[in-house]
């Protein structure tokens, strides 16, 4: 039997994990605050938020779970037959973004960042992109209980899991064609991701990238749901991996100037946290 919008707000309960905002935690390789850069082409540093960690949910109430209660919905003239089913929740990627801008101490120039694409604003299941090899897969979760059964519950779950990849190669301006910032060898382990990175010399830190994520009902009869909406914002922390940068920094250099260099003095600054 069908799940109907005319019976929403006497028989379904939508519920959400996470219920709030949140910056999550990586049960991936890299460090609990946020997945590390991988070096060169590898790919065992990962950031994982958990298997099944979002979940939507919807719950059927006993009001619709037997004959007449409610009888009609006042209006629409459907009858109230008992064999209501849940609706099918789904959990829709309606928007990425990372750090606007910022002030680079080695240089004093504020950059504007960029590099993430669009978000897909799904409203079924499928793996999507978040930002470079990191993706969210959305699947159907478990059911229970069945048509007319008060407390049957159906799910909708995901996951967000994938390698890191190096920040300078995908955060504009940090690749090299595009405007790299002095990259004379005195900004070295100051600007680009490791500089974001090297919070003793006045950088940020973890670089985040915010997924929202909005919550919602599908029904079989009626459609989506206006009510039963709910859209939440979850940090995902990339962690500059230091021991990648000097061979980074080098192969931007000869990358935006066409010009090898040996950059053999160059050594990381001793004093960084994250």
């Amino acid at each position: 039997m069908p799940s109907r919008i005319q019976f929403e707000s006497a028989g379904h309960v939508m519920s959400t994990e996470p219920s709030a905002d949140e910056t999550l935690a990586n049960t991936g390789t890299g460090g609990a605050a946020g997945g590390k850069e991988n070096i060169g082409t590898a790919t065992s540093m990962t950031f994982d938020s958990g298997v099944a960690y979002f979940k939507c949910t919807d719950t059927l109430t006993s009001a619709v779970t037997w004959p007449g209660n409610p009888p009609i919905v006042p209006g629409s003239g459907v009858v109230n037959d008992g064999t209501e089913s849940c609706a099918t929740p789904y959990i829709s990627v309606t928007g990425i973004s990372i750090p606007s801008s910022w002030t680079v101490p080695a240089t004093g120039k504020t950059e504007s960042l960029s590099g993430i694409g669009a978000a897909p604003n799904n409203t079924g299941t499928g793996t999507y992109t978040i930002f470079p090899d990191v993706q969210i897969i959305i699947a159907s979760g478990a059911s229970t209980g069945g048509p007319g059964v008060a407390g049957s519950t159906k799910q909708t779950v995901a996951q967000i899991i994938g390698p890191v990849m190096e920040l300078d190669n995908w955060v504009v301006p940090w690749t090299p064609t595009d405007k790299p910032p002095n990259f004379d060898g005195s900004d070295f382990g100051l600007a680009r991701s490791s500089g974001y990175g090297n919070t003793a010399k006045g950088g940020p830190g973890i670089f985040y990238v915010t997924v929202e994520l909005t919550y919602g009902l599908i029904f079989d009869t009626g459609g989506t749901s206006t009510t039963n909406k709910t859209t939440l914002n979850f940090k995902v922390g990339v962690i500059n991996n230091y021991s990648n940068d000097r061979e980074t920094y080098m192969a931007a250099y000869e990358k935006a100037y066409a010009s090898p260099v040996s950059y053999t003095h160059l050594t990381l600054p001793t004093n960084r946290e994250v």
